[in-house]
């Protein structure tokens, strides 16, 4: 009798192991520290519009490379915040009138939006908030101007994250940030940034849930904003000017 054998195992391949994907950097640009050392600066008006922004300068500031500043820089000038001229290099961009006036008349319909959101919404934890910051406000020293500019961006973020809307946050703090260009631009000598007293004012109406004096309070904060500020002769045919040449050349040089 013959004997079967038994059928021979077909080895299974191993399947390849697939990689896990490598974790994404947590971080965003925004939150990088060349990022926001500029966005600093700027916003405390340290760096004035229209001031070059040299790579190997910043490189050496911020111990890092070239290319780390370059990404920086092309980041900032998405944002309206640096411009970068083609042979020439990065400058602080600088609005030209009508677009500082665009600036504030955003600022009233976004803020005016947020102040009365944040009076709705207000709880334990906003109240508290709130209150921290005008101390904070009240106590510092309004000879620090640096302080004083901080504090000022640093109520009208708080009143937008106070409004619980994240998109209207992101807003706000980009025209803040405009903010601060515009009246490094067109400021006038002697001209205080901000109020003293309308943030205190604000506040009070905030605490108090009176919305319509909140909201009225914000505008005509915002208007007194603006009236510090003053065309320059001349100014809007420069800016204008430019745009056009610099737009022209860059399609020339691309062969469109």
């Amino acid at each position: 009798m013959k004997r079967t054998r038994p059928p021979k195992r077909k080895l299974k391949r191993s399947e390849p192991k697939l990689r896990e994907p490598e974790a994404a950097d947590p971080r965003s640009i925004d939150d990088d520290p060349v990022v926001q050392g500029i966005l600093t600066a700027i916003s405390q008006k340290r760096l004035k519009p229209g001031a070059k922004l040299g790579e190997d300068k910043l490189a050496a500031a911020f111990g890092t490379t070239r290319i780390h500043i370059r990404q920086a820089l092309s980041h900032l000038a998405s944002r309206k915040v640096v411009m970068q001229i083609p042979n020439r290099g990065a400058f602080v961009y600088r609005p030209s009138w009508a677009e500082a006036q665009d600036i504030f008349a955003a600022r009233r319909i976004i803020e005016t939006a947020a102040v009365s959101a944040a009076v709705d919404r207000l709880d334990k934890a906003g109240k508290a908030e709130l209150k921290a910051h005008m101390e904070r406000e009240a106590r510092h020293d309004r000879n620090d101007r640096w302080a004083s500019l901080s504090l000022t961006a640093e109520f009208h973020i708080l009143v937008a994250r106070l409004a619980g809307n994240r998109v209207l946050l992101e807003m706000s703090r980009e025209l803040m940030l405009r903010t601060s260009l515009a009246i490094a631009t067109f400021e006038q000598p002697g001209e205080p940034d901000c109020s003293p007293d309308a943030h205190p004012d604000i506040g009070a109406l905030i605490l108090a849930r009176d919305k319509a004096g909140a909201v009225h309070a914000m505008r005509h904060h915002i208007e007194e904003m603006e009236q510090r500020i003053r065309p320059k002769e001349g100014e809007d045919e420069v800016d204008e000017l430019t745009a056009i040449f610099l737009e022209i050349g860059a399609r020339a040089r691309a062969g469109g």
